[in-house]
């Protein structure tokens, strides 16, 4: 038996793709539309992650500079 935190982990995962695709044929929104946002939506998350990143490391070089 799974734990309950990775039930409502997959829970939560199933429900959200259920919704996404009730929307896409409710609202007959073209795939291509739908790929495009998530390639948008892909391209922002690297560039979050590569800013964390960065200001990471320059607060990792700061805090050694320091001492």
């Amino acid at each position: 038996m799974a734990k309950k935190s990775r039930r409502s982990f997959i829970t939560s995962v199933l429900a959200c793709l259920a919704f996404i695709a009730a929307a896409i044929w409710s609202w007959d929104l073209p795939i291509e539309n739908v790929a495009s946002y998530l390639v948008l939506l892909l391209i922002f998350l690297v560039v979050i992650i590569a800013a964390a990143l960065g200001f990471g490391a320059l607060l990792s070089w700061l805090r050694r500079r320091k001492k």
